[in-house]
């Protein structure tokens, strides 16, 4: 949960910020160090810098910044804790709750279709079923998910429904249909919805991540073009707590209000013609 949370953070970061800026070898530290705290596993910011090799001023530098880039909104709803109550709820369903009908249904269910990621083979009983779904349901959520814009772009829920999907098709109809009968206007809507994030998750190949030497060609060349402003964001970091550059600030603020006047003054049709 940690580590789910930690990379919406660094994605929801480069939204609103330029890896030109700020490299993302720097800022995955704090968004980890926020995460953990985020996650009510909070750690001494000394004892978290020892384990991932790194100094205290160097997490600390950014945190602010994140925070502020995040909109202060902390809390990332993970589907994760949505697809353990799949399971259990479908448990719960095998052992005859609350209906005896519900587990008959489940028990004479279609095998899994060709392509679906289940272990699960015909033979074998109804909770195994339940359980190799889930698991391969979670691979979904433990890779392609974090990788994809499926945050983005989709609900908990929805993604939950997604891969469950993918893991087991007809057990995940089965299940929906639970939720929303066929008759209900809005399943066309809902599939279609389900489809779509579908897609996105199982469009994600492992090929497509940086190997680690063209991570370090990328990182050599971030080096000769980033901002200079944000070399140090140590030293930054502490000469705004002191204070300084408070000035530059201002003059900065003054001119931009100055540029905002001039282009509300000024006719942007130009100057009138003089009559001849």
């Amino acid at each position: 949960m940690i580590q789910a949370t930690g990379i919406q953070y660094l994605r929801r970061f480069y939204l609103s910020n330029s890896p030109l800026t700020y490299p993302p070898k720097e800022i995955y530290k704090t968004a980890l160090y926020l995460a953990n705290k985020a996650e009510s596993n909070g750690v001494p910011v000394s004892k978290y810098a020892q384990r991932i090799s790194a100094k205290p001023e160097e997490i600390l530098a950014a945190e602010y910044k994140v925070i502020q880039a995040l909109r202060f909104t902390l809390d990332v709803r993970q589907p994760n804790r949505g697809l353990k109550g799949v399971m259990m709820e479908l448990d719960n369903l095998v052992e005859g709750q609350p209906e005896a009908r519900l587990k008959a249904e489940l028990e004479v269910l279609q095998p899994p279709t060709q392509g679906a990621t289940t272990r699960w083979r015909a033979g074998s009983n109804i909770r195994e079923r339940v359980q190799l779904a889930y698991s391969a349901a979670r691979e979904y959520l433990d890779s392609p998910a974090l990788l994809t814009d499926a945050y983005f772009l989709f609900t908990p829920s929805q993604i939950v429904f997604a891969s469950l999907q993918l893991a087991d098709p007809p057990l995940a109809d089965w299940y929906l249909a639970t939720k929303i009968p066929a008759s209900s206007p809005i399943r066309p809507k809902v599939l279609a919805t389900l489809r779509s994030c579908a897609e996105m998750l199982s469009s994600f190949s492992a090929g497509s991540v940086l190997t680690k030497d063209e991570r370090a060609a990328l990182e050599a060349k971030l080096e000769k073009c980033r901002d200079p402003s944000t070399l140090d964001l140590v030293k930054a970091h502490a000469a705004k707590q002191r204070g300084e550059g408070a000035d530059d600030e201002a003059k900065a603020a003054k001119k931009k209000l100055q540029r905002e006047q001039s282009m509300i003054d000024s006719d942007p049709f130009g100057p009138s013609i003089a009559a001849r």
